[in-house]
């Protein structure tokens, strides 16, 4: 697996460090940990002339944050990653997306808020760009909380992450979530909660033109029947791979239910497969991956189909 991870110092930034050694397999994962100086003589070359304390500015950045990088690279190296390090100059934005495509990145890996804070991130900011452009799988990782009545937060806060919930569906995306899930190292008490949400039927087929309709009866039923079905064979194949499994079938909005249903059993990571990179679902605002890592309070990773090279 190829693992990009974009970092900014922040405390969001280390909990995606943490997750990543938390989560990568040694042997078999190389790390690409790249920082991005962000300043305005990077869009507007032309007019450092004219403000020689922008370039001034710009290389007074480059020193931490090459410090930064090779910190965090000796973290993941410890844990026998091969890793690799960069600092770019430019929109972190653009630069992310476009190093993840050239190093054909498996996953992108960074903090959900960044260095604002903002405890949900905005149309337009780094992770939501990211989230909606690249073409790899992407997991935006946020801090995990404190348990009720309680200062400590989980073992997440270690990168290890015990409570998964998985929302598939029957498309290929949600195939290649599971594979994903199944790659990464957990720990050994890691449970996983594959949960399927069927969506209503349209408003005038539920109601029935000319009225009621007892044949709706028998399609609801089987859509239910083919929902449970593929749960089951889901959990199947990750117990095969020893982990602990439950299933789970919601009716009613995929996005409000998957939400719900990591708040109620206390998730600390949702994985959930997106459409293709031609989609628009990663263009339109209300997709079910985008509603689910806009508001979900816990880690998120929506996993694509990356295209072959």
């Amino acid at each position: 697996m190829r693992i990009l991870l974009a970092i900014d110092g922040s405390k969001f930034s280390d909990a995606a460090t943490k997750a990543v050694i938390g989560q990568a397999r040694p042997g078999d994962t190389e790390v690409h940990v790249m920082y991005v100086i962000d300043v305005l003589s990077n869009q507007l070359p032309e007019m450092t002339a004219y403000y020689p304390g922008v370039e001034h500015a710009r290389d007074a950045q480059r020193k931490p944050a090459e410090a930064l990088v090779a910190k965090t690279a000796q973290l993941l190296r410890a844990k026998g990653l091969q890793v690799t390090t960069a600092v770019e100059l430019g929109s972190p934005k653009s630069k992310i997306i476009d190093i993840a495509a050239e190093w054909h990145a498996d996953l992108i890996v960074l903090g959900s808020h960044g260095r604002t804070g903002l405890d949900r991130f905005l149309l337009g900011s780094l992770p939501d760009s990211v989230l909606r452009h690249a073409h790899c799988s992407v997991e935006l990782v946020r801090l995990p909380r404190p348990a009720k009545g309680s200062k400590r937060i989980s073992g997440a806060a270690k990168g290890k992450v015990r409570r998964i919930l998985l929302a598939i569906d029957d498309s290929k995306f949600s195939e290649a979530a599971s594979q994903l899930l199944i790659e990464q190292v957990r720990p050994n008490e890691t449970e996983v909660r594959v949960l399927h949400v069927v969506e209503p039927l349209p408003f005038l087929v539920d109601r029935g033109i000319g009225g009621y309709d007892p044949a709706l009866d028998k399609v609801k039923e089987a859509r239910t029947k083919q929902a449970e079905n593929l749960v089951s064979k889901i959990a199947e194949t990750l117990r095969a791979k020893g982990l602990k499994v439950s299933t789970a079938v919601a009716k009613g909005d995929p996005k409000s239910r998957i939400l719900d249903a990591a708040e109620q059993w206390k998730a600390e990571l949702i994985v959930l497969g997106s459409i293709g990179q031609t989609g628009l679902e990663r263009f339109l605002m209300g997709s079910v991956s985008d509603a689910v890592a806009r508001h979900a309070r816990c880690s998120v990773e929506v996993v694509r189909v990356r295209p072959s090279h």
